[in-house]
């Protein structure tokens, strides 16, 4: 622990081939281990063996680019989290759940269940999803702006919290002798009206042993901090860099404050891609190794249409001219991930392979480089120095990246004081030492 009390946080962030861009290719991974129960138990297994407060499954319900280079698939993710339930005793189980294409009640009913079944160790990841793909797979209507999907969030992290709340804690009598199964008077109705749910709904699942599932959050627009910052107990964020990552942490943290909340009680994570070697050396031929595997002109076609950085027309093994910094920054949408990107670039000296190469490794989360000690050495930088409450371990390669980090960085961070060294508590909630909701 620090001199401030404070406790590091890891979640897995549990991609299973990996989350490096092209660790499905990479000689280590098996490309069906995602479907194959019993490496999804052991990676679970490794996890929690590391002491994670947490894995995290992100997804959206749509299969990506059908192409030969995409179209990768993953188990939905409530599914996969129930069969790791049964294999572990304290890991957090955390999944994404979209809030333009489910509806609240069901997400409510199946976090809820999930959270019981396992004593309170559920977590749920509010998105409204940016893939307007996505969209055909429910219908004839179009994906929703930006503006409308965040309204309907909105009202769906409302009616999700208030359905887990309805039961107050001992509602349950269960007494046998004299038949009463439940107070009524302490199952509360939902009525909600609004622009996109008119609902007065009966919830039919007990109150959480930890008062209630946690909420995640991974909005990073203005309307995404702000709802984030309303109603989550955890913020999941990518920052490149850790000045970008300060500047988010400052920012979020005014705005918790500034919704009625302690600050202290809702923790900023970025994500963090580790690649680690015996030496640094090592690991710098690990990376270059993976970097290999990704198909470049896919990934440039990507980071031009993803962040509005195109690099289509340079010459690939020279740095990025100015001229075409300045144009992305003043017209991509994320100027401060473009910004960040070329301070990156200019700090290293990338050329242009390697700034698309950097960006897409691991989906614009930050990447290190280094030894156990350089990568222990550098979570401690960002945990001590007011850039992240914890991380989303993001290992670049499964199972060889997590049994990695578990065995020679988890070591390290408890050695420095900020890591566990054995789980004190039962529930996710307990995990990231938050109290329970008021």
């Amino acid at each position: 622990m620090t001199d401030q009390g404070r406790e590091l946080h890891l979640n897995l962030f549990g991609n299973w081939y990996g989350n490096h861009r092209a660790a499905w290719r990479h000689p280590s991974v098996d490309p069906h281990q995602l479907w194959d129960i019993d490496f999804n138990i052991r990676t679970a297994k490794t996890a929690e063996r590391g002491l994670f407060d947490a894995v995290f499954f992100a997804d959206g319900p749509n299969l990506g680019p059908v192409q030969p280079a995409g179209g990768q698939t993953k188990p939905e993710p409530i599914t996969l989290l129930g069969v790791l339930a049964g294999a572990t005793t304290h890991l957090g189980l955390a999944a994404t759940v979209s809030t333009t294409y489910s509806e609240p009640y069901n997400t409510a009913r199946q976090i809820a269940s999930l959270d019981l079944l396992t004593r309170g160790r559920a977590g749920w990841n509010a998105v409204t999803g940016s893939n307007a793909a996505t969209a055909a797979n429910f219908g004839p209507s179009a994906h929703p702006p930006h503006a409308e999907r965040y309204a309907r969030s909105e009202e769906f992290i409302r009616i999700v919290k208030a359905l887990w709340e309805s039961w107050e804690p001992d509602a349950v009598i269960a007494d046998q002798e004299s038949g009463v199964f439940l107070d009524p008077g302490k199952v509360h109705r939902v009525p909600f009206h609004g622009e996109h749910f008119q609902i007065d709904a009966v919830f039919n699942v007990p109150r959480s042993p930890q008062g209630r599932p946690l909420i995640f959050h991974a909005g990073d627009s203005e309307f995404g901090r702000s709802q984030g910052a309303r109603h989550a107990d955890a913020i999941f964020t990518a920052q490149p860099t850790i000045e970008a990552a300060r500047e988010f942490y400052r920012d979020f943290k005014r705005r918790v404050a500034a919704a009625g909340r302690d600050p202290a009680h809702v923790h900023v994570l970025p994500g963090y891609l580790a690649v680690v070697g015996s030496t640094e050396a090592a690991a710098r031929a690990a990376f270059d190794d993976l970097n290999r595997l990704i198909d470049i002109e896919g990934a440039i076609a990507e980071v031009a249409r993803g962040d509005g950085l195109d690099v289509s027309g340079v010459d690939l093994d020279k740095p990025i001219p100015d001229s075409l910094w300045e144009h992305s920054i003043a017209t991509s949408a994320f100027k401060s991930r473009v910004a960040a990107l070329r301070v990156k670039a200019a700090e290293a000296n990338l050329t242009a392979r390697q700034v698309i190469e950097w960006d897409i490794a691991a989906h614009g989360h930050y990447v290190f480089v280094g030894t156990p000690e350089q990568v222990a050495d550098d979570i401690e930088r960002w945990f001590t120095t007011g850039a992240a409450d914890g991380f989303n371990y993001k290992a670049p390669t499964f199972p060889e990246g997590l049994e990695i980090f578990v065995d020679h960085v988890v070591p390290l961070l408890q050695a420095k004081g900020i890591f566990r060294k054995e789980y004190t508590e039962t529930t996710l909630r307990g995990h990231y030492g938050l109290p329970a909701p008021a």
